[in-house]
């Protein structure tokens, strides 16, 4: 893993604004902070997590389906609303964050 290839670093930083949970903040700064070059054992170490865990998380977020993690880590049962995500990740994040608070539990 070497930088970020599925979402722009600063999107990522806009939707730091628009999340609630610690988890979900949590999640997008070891993004930001990875497509900055540090690497994933570092961030495993200042955050007290297992790299393998801190590398999934990262994927998860540098991926398509970026919108529906960040609604599944606000809360969200993504299997379970009808909301189209993948469409999400091309409106605005202040958009698209208010459709994930709108299904949040």
């Amino acid at each position: 893993m070497t930088g970020l290839d599925h979402v722009d670093t600063d999107r990522l930083r806009d939707w730091l604004s628009e999340v609630r949970r610690g988890r979900t903040t949590a999640a997008l700064m070891l993004a930001v902070a990875y497509d900055k070059g540090i690497g994933p054992g570092e961030l495993a170490a200042w955050y007290g997590r297992s790299t393998e865990s801190v590398e999934e998380t990262i994927a998860a977020i540098d991926s398509p389906g970026h919108v529906a993690e960040i609604a599944r880590l606000e809360g969200v049962d993504v299997e379970a609303v009808d909301v189209p995500f993948a469409e999400l990740s091309e409106r605005p994040v202040t958009e698209a964050a208010s459709v994930i608070r709108d299904h949040a539990d």
